[in-house]
């Protein structure tokens, strides 16, 4: 063998070496930062189903997590709905009836003014969305739940104009309110009447009705409407104190139900939590690589690399005299 073809077969081994060691490095680099072997199938071998087993579980978990948190943040979003609802109603039945009770026309009147003033500020409560989702509206996510509040004023005012009597407008409230086909589900309420959704609280159920006929009647009691069927002392009052009380006792049930339904919630989530901890560090165990291992076969790879580099050039200038 000649000497420059011992030479050109030097080369030819060393430069092999440096992609070599290149390839080596870069696949420990992507080691190194993702902890994960840089060749897969050649790791796992006869393994890679099991591989894809545990990559679809920790999948499969991370969105039974996400559905869960969005489920937590709807109903932590309806709790606080109906915690203002109750809020916004609070002491005006018991303000109302000492009003009453003292016959002071101006009291009765400032009473009927905060119920105004608390049933618009219901309605609107009600009409709470997360994202594009009606959360009070059943099934119909997409429909805000009630109609302006002068529809259902406008309403009873009809109902008043029509009535004969004080206990005539006192029934036609309550069927107005109560019967499936009376103007509150007809007219007022938009929403649908069920939810197939199981976390939901609807709009049109009772104890929203009883509240809303309560703070309604209550608003049209001021002596400036000329209401006269509505006024302190009628059926149809003692009836909308009845039901407004009525209603916020029962929103406060409602309220502990979806508290519980919170909590369970909570308990699914640290459960799926604990399980991700432990497919996580299954897969790992599986397809794997210690990053501290993986950066320190990088600086071993590195120098070598740099030693190959060098020796490359010192070949190049490798003459037979050197040689010999």
């Amino acid at each position: 063998m000649t000497f420059s073809s011992l030479n050109g077969t030097l080369n030819i081994a060393v430069t092999n070496n440096i992609a070599s060691l290149r390839a080596q490095i870069e696949a420990r680099a992507e080691e190194s930062t993702t902890g994960l072997q840089s060749d897969m199938a050649a790791h796992l071998k006869g393994r890679v189903d099991q591989a894809l087993v545990g990559e679809q579980a920790l999948k499969d978990n991370a969105e039974e997590q996400s559905r869960l948190g969005l489920r937590s943040v709807r109903l932590s979003l309806m709790d606080s709905t109906l915690t203002s609802v109750r809020d916004l109603s609070a002491g005006l039945q018991v303000s109302m009836l000492s009003a009453v009770g003292s016959g002071e026309l101006e009291s009765q009147n400032l009473v009927s003014s905060q119920a105004q003033s608390a049933l618009d500020d219901v309605l609107s409560r009600l009409s709470a969305r997360h994202g594009e989702r009606f959360l009070f509206s059943g099934d119909a996510t997409a429909t805000r739940p009630f109609a302006d509040t002068s529809v259902l004023i406008n309403d009873l005012r009809a109902i008043a104009a029509g009535a004969t009597d004080e206990a005539d407008f006192a029934a036609q409230v309550e069927f107005y309110f109560d019967d499936p086909t009376g103007g509150f589900q007809t007219n007022f309420y938009q929403g649908a009447q069920t939810a197939s959704d199981s976390d939901s609280v609807v709009a049109n159920q009772a104890e929203f009705k009883d509240l809303i006929q309560g703070l309604a009647v209550l608003s049209l009691a001021h002596s400036a409407d000329g209401l006269a069927f509505a006024a302190g002392g009628t059926p149809a009052m003692d009836q909308a104190l009845e039901r407004l009380e009525r209603g916020r006792t029962n929103i406060v049930n409602t309220q502990a139900a979806v508290g519980m339904r919170r909590e369970s919630i909570a308990e699914e989530q640290t459960l799926l939590q604990r399980e991700q901890t432990l497919l996580n560090q299954a897969f790992t165990d599986l397809v794997g690589k210690d990053q501290f291992e993986a950066a320190a076969q990088l600086r071993e790879l590195e120098a070598n690399l740099e030693a190959s580099y060098l020796l490359t050039t010192r070949l190049s200038n490798l003459t037979l005299l050197n040689f010999l």
